[in-house]
């Protein structure tokens, strides 16, 4: 049988946005082709699991496997999958760099069955729409050799697996460009909750989620990498259908007008309701 092995990034608020999507694009090339999907994580199947596990079974995955440092490498030796896919962040390009598939090619999923069909042999995943997977099982996870040995951050333990799309509080904005300080879009951003940030209030802010307006000037600072683990960012690049390296720093990077994606975002709810047509 054909393998599928996708890498799970956990963060305060759960799933990465980047692994969930990309387990939920695997489980559809698997059900078309008649593949498995494994779904590989760092962690020692205790508590602090518990949120990862349940994400992976709710996504798309047919097996769990915990592993210690460098578990990523170990599985796709041993199952030799026709695609491997991580989230386009710091922490899945540097574990897919071990691999013997070459560079992650990145890719900008935006809906179910992306445009661009099948995946990549290494591919990097970044989330521009929601989960379209809900399974109602969970899985018994595997677990490696020598995982008992993994130290999780203190904030594993409460990890969430809700998947809200701009949990509650909400940080502010950031953009690349200057926005006209009473334009009816600042106006927006400020009634659904979000003030104008600058880069030190974003470093110190201990949980939350920002929105970085990406605007002709694309590419993100440096300091976008070095924010806390609790803040989640999500990139709003307007309606360009090109991403650009730096957006690795971000979440999520939801594509629209920025009005209306700021309006969509304000409604609330969770992820299933911004699903892209």
């Amino acid at each position: 049988m054909a393998h599928i092995v996708v890498y799970l990034q956990r963060t305060p608020q759960g799933l990465h946005p980047g692994s969930a999507i990309a387990l939920c694009w695997a489980r559809d090339i698997a059900s078309e082709r008649g593949a498995s999907v494994t779904a590989v994580g760092l962690g020692d199947a205790g508590a602090a699991d518990e949120a990862l596990v349940r994400a992976a079974s709710r996504f798309g995955a047919d097996a769990v496997t915990l592993c210690a440092d460098g578990g990523l490498a170990r599985v796709c030796e041993r199952l030799h999958p026709v695609h491997t896919l991580v989230p386009w962040t710091s922490e899945g390009l540097a574990v897919s760099a071990a691999l013997s598939t070459g560079p992650a090619v990145p890719r900008w999923v935006e809906r179910p069955n992306p445009a661009f069909g099948g995946a990549d042999a290494l591919t990097a995943v970044l989330a521009g729409t929601t989960p379209w997977h809900d399974l109602p099982f969970v899985l018994e996870p595997e677990v490696e050799r020598g995982a008992q040995e993994v130290e999780l951050p203190a904030w594993s333990r409460e990890a969430d697996v809700s998947f809200e799309l701009a949990p509650r509080p909400p940080l502010g904005f950031l953009t690349t460009d200057p926005l006209e300080s009473e334009s009816e879009l600042v106006g927006r951003l400020r009634q659904a909750g979000y003030a104008p940030l600058e880069l030190d209030d974003l470093a110190q802010a201990p949980h939350g989620t920002a929105l970085w307006l990406v605007g002709a000037r694309r590419a993100l600072p440096p300091q976008a990498l070095a924010r806390p683990a609790g803040v989640r960012v999500l990139l709003l690049p307007g309606t360009t259908t090109t991403l650009d390296a730096s957006w690795a720093a971000g979440d999520v990077a939801l594509r629209g007008p920025w009005p209306e994606v700021v309006s969509r975002l304000a409604e609330g709810g969770s992820w299933t309701s911004i699903v892209a047509s």
